[in-house]
């Protein structure tokens, strides 16, 4: 933590260690995948990266989350790595809406 005020920090030069690990999305592949294998269905990275990119954005639970998820581009989708379904190769969003019957 720095010992200066969060505004000085900020705009500090990030050390060669910073540097050198890059991308988020590659420091976010070292994380180890907490789901089990039947909960699988899309790549840890892209849901970490979408819940990112949607808390960023202003989400502030799981369902904005999802809501976020749903209805962003599908270019968007492609560059976080969602999976495509379909023979359209159309991107699904990263969550499931309940069904109406439920």
């Amino acid at each position: 933590m720095c010992r200066q005020s969060a505004t000085v920090c900020l705009v500090k030069s990030p050390t060669c260690q910073h540097r050198l690990i890059g991308p988020v999305a590659l420091r976010l592949e070292t994380l180890a995948d907490p789901r089990r294998r039947r909960g699988k269905r899309h790549p840890f990275v892209s849901v970490l990266m979408v819940a990112c990119s949607a808390v960023l954005t202003g989400a502030r639970s799981f369902a904005a989350i999802g809501q976020w998820a749903s209805s962003a581009p599908q270019d968007t989708l492609a560059r976080f790595g969602a999976r495509t379904t379909t023979v359209f190769n159309v991107r699904i969003a990263l969550v499931r809406r309940p069904s109406a019957a439920s």
